[in-house]
């Protein structure tokens, strides 16, 4: 099954054009399993998620919160030489 990840991006773009990103690894409630429950979980939840990126980044601003799915994630930590989840 495949799993979506909660993700934040921050506002303000860096000089090499990237940008500040926030990955939620796994919400309180467990995994999500699907973009659908990944949106609701947003939706109803938006308060512990903004502390949590308030929290990351100082107060920064929040350009917008998305779900993507776990290939997604993996292939954007790859490209970045991150740490695969």
């Amino acid at each position: 099954m495949k799993l979506w990840f909660i993700v934040a991006v921050m506002l303000g773009v860096y000089s090499d054009g990237t940008q500040d990103v926030y990955i939620f690894e796994q919400p309180k409630q467990g995994n999500l399993y699907s973009a659908g429950e990944c949106k609701s979980f947003v939706r109803d939840n938006p308060l512990p998620i903004m502390r949590a990126i308030a929290d990351e980044f100082s107060g920064r601003p929040i350009q917008k919160v998305i779900c993507v799915s776990e290939e997604n994630v993996k292939r954007f930590m790859e490209e970045r030489n991150l740490d695969v989840l």
